[in-house]
């Protein structure tokens, strides 16, 4: 019982002392606000408010950010003093400091130095990342490069077009079916012997046929691979499904193409050459160049060995050629885009 009462008396004494000490403060706090000259201003929290929180946080041991539960002149006299508290430690450091402080020639001399030094090393960064940037476009996608291609051939008009793509100095990817290889043998071996690239494009064009199962897919771009192979002595891997691989060769039918060692290619600018008769559709590819969408693919441009392409290539050629674009083959170190 005797050890309760003394701490309950110890308690009462440190209570007591606390009251007075927070009344003090308080009483300074309020006398410092009011003191003449000072310019009370419009509270968000009142000049009185302000002490009594103060002495509730002291009773209550709440932390407190001081800054925030002051405001006008209570706030203004304490960034006052952390001015006066910090000009007085910036003069007892000065003397400390100035005998570590370079003169101002050297101080100088220093700054140049460095300046050059960054220059010199954002300069050689930034020179490295533009090759880095120029070394993965040349590798991945160039805008500026233009793969045409040609479906459906050999035919009649093969030659047409060679002759028209010579005169340009261009060169072009043909997916031609299998019949056609054996019915045009000559000009087959004309697109081998002038440069261009050799590919796939099945044997029947036939929804019904070719898109039966996974395996008649494979088995009709093997068998073009042999005839072509016999033909020419040229083996290619590069395929296009016939209306392109979209819907019908699923994701199944994708895997066994890619699992029989076939790279398949799309397009991404469809030349609309197979219903017009008039040359349309140069303007039609002009337009879609023009508005480009697929700045992460390749600009690959979906033509066919026939008639109407063959007498209106020219027109599409001078366009291609007077902006500057580059013509180039697909190869299989590519990317395959597909649909």
């Amino acid at each position: 019982m005797r050890r309760t009462r003394a701490g309950r008396s110890r308690k009462l004494i440190k209570t007591k002392e606390k009251v007075i000490i927070s009344a003090l403060v308080c009483i300074a706090l309020v006398a410092m606000i009011f003191q003449p000259g000072s310019n009370n201003e419009a509270l968000a929290v009142s000049s009185f408010k302000q002490p009594i929180n103060m002495m509730y946080s002291l009773m209550s041991k709440r932390n407190f950010n001081q800054v925030d539960e002051m405001n006008g002149s209570m706030y203004h006299y304490y960034r006052l003093l952390q001015l006066k508290q910090k000009e007085t430690v910036s003069e007892q450091d000065k003397g400390t400091q100035e005998d570590n402080v370079p003169n101002k020639n050297d101080k100088e001399e220093v700054v140049t130095n460095e300046k050059e030094e960054n220059n010199n090393q954002v300069e050689s960064e930034n020179a490295s990342n533009e090759g880095k940037t120029k070394e993965h476009a040349n590798q991945d996608v160039n805008l500026h490069k233009v793969y045409l291609t040609f479906d459906d051939g050999p035919s009649a008009y093969t030659t047409s077009i060679l002759e028209t793509l010579h005169s340009f100095g261009m060169k072009a990817t043909f997916f031609m079916l299998e019949p056609n290889m054996k019915k045009y043998p000559d000009e087959l071996n004309q697109i081998i012997n002038e440069g261009h690239v050799p590919a796939l494009h099945g044997v029947s064009h036939d929804v019904s046929k070719i898109y039966r199962s996974e395996q008649t897919v494979v088995d009709e771009m093997n068998q073009g691979q042999e005839t072509l192979l016999n033909l020419t002595g040229e083996l290619t891997h590069l395929i296009r499904t016939p209306y392109g691989s979209a819907p019908y060769m699923k994701p199944s039918y994708k895997e066994a193409v890619q699992a029989a060692g076939f790279q398949l290619w799309d397009w991404t600018i469809d030349s609309h050459d197979w219903k017009y008769k008039n040359g349309e559709f140069v303007g039609d590819v002009i337009q879609q160049m023009e508005n480009y969408r697929y700045k992460s693919s390749p600009i690959v441009i979906l033509l066919h060995d026939r008639k109407s392409t063959a007498e209106h290539l020219p027109d599409l050629l001078k366009y291609l050629q007077s902006h500057g674009y580059e013509m180039d083959v697909l190869n299989e170190k590519l990317s395959a885009y597909n649909f």
